[in-house]
C-alpha cells in the first residue's frame, strides 16, 4: 500500500468513526431534547443543522480542488424535523462530501489550494470534516450536560 493509499485510507477511516460518534448522539435525541441549548448559544437543533451545512461547504472545497463540478445541495434545516429526518439529512451531506472525493488521485489528494483567504487539499478537507464532526458531538453532549 503506498503512502497515499494509507493516507486515504486513514483520514476516510477518521471521517466515518466520527460521523459515527455524531449520528449516535443524534440519534439519542427526543424532540424537546433538539430545542435544548446553552444560554446565549445555538440549540441542538441549529448545531446539527451547521454540521450538515459544513459537509455541504467541504464537498464544494473538495470539488474546487479537484477541479470537478459541484454536485447539489440537500435540505439542510432541522427546524421542526424529527430525529430520523434530521438524520436523513446528515447523511444526504455525507454521501455529497463522499461524492467530492470519489476517485481522488494522489496528485489532488495532497494539492493545496488557495480558497478564500484560507489553503485546502483534500486531506486537509477530510480531516477538517472529521474534526469537525467531533467538535459538534460533544458540543451537543455538554448541551444535554448543562440542561
Amino acid at each position: 500500500m503506498s503512502t497515499f493509499e494509507a493516507d486515504l485510507d486513514v483520514a476516510l477511516r477518521d471521517l466515518t468513526d466520527a460521523r459515527a460518534d455524531l449520528v449516535s448522539t443524534v440519534e439519542r435525541l427526543s424532540s424537546p431534547d433538539l430545542d435544548r441549548a446553552r444560554r446565549g448559544g445555538w440549540p441542538i437543533s441549529r448545531v446539527i443543522e451547521h454540521a450538515i451545512e459544513h459537509d455541504y461547504m467541504m464537498a464544494m472545497g473538495a470539488s474546487a480542488v479537484r477541479g470537478q463540478p459541484v454536485g447539489p445541495r440537500g435540505e439542510m434545516s432541522c427546524d421542526g424535523q424529527p430525529v430520523d429526518e434530521i438524520i436523513c439529512r446528515m447523511e444526504s451531506g455525507r454521501v455529497a462530501l463522499l461524492a467530492s472525493v470519489k476517485d481522488v488521485t494522489e496528485e489532488q489528494f495532497y494539492l493545496l489550494l488557495k480558497l478564500g483567504h484560507e489553503e485546502f487539499s483534500v486531506l486537509s478537507i477530510l480531516e477538517n470534516a472529521a474534526h469537525h464532526d467531533r467538535e459538534h458531538a460533544d458540543q451537543i453532549r455538554s448541551i444535554l450536560a448543562g440542561a
